[in-house]
């Protein structure tokens, strides 16, 4: 699911529990600022080999809007396997 995954970013870049997140997490309340933000993304972009477009990245305001956008547009066989590689991490 887009949003486990979605979770596991945050909670692994910015040390919040999973749990404390939900769908509808402000972007902004975790992230200190814009840079960090774009940074965010473009880690995103990275890990799932993809870009955002501007105009749909610009709406993103919510952990369930980066997850929806995944969820239409990324495999869930590699969602899966990003999420394998962060539990590594942890």
């Amino acid at each position: 699911m887009a949003l486990d995954t979605v979770k596991m970013i945050f909670s692994n870049r910015y040390g919040v529990s999973k749990e404390e997140l939900t769908e509808d997490s402000l972007i902004t309340d975790l992230c200190t600022d814009s840079l960090e933000i774009l940074e965010l993304l473009m880690y995103i972009e990275d890990e799932f080999d993809m870009t955002f477009p501007d105009d749909v990245a610009q709406e993103f305001k919510t952990l369930g809007d980066i997850a929806e956008y995944l969820s239409r547009n990324v495999d869930e066989a590699v969602l899966a396997e990003l999420r394998k590689k962060i539990e590594g991490k942890a």
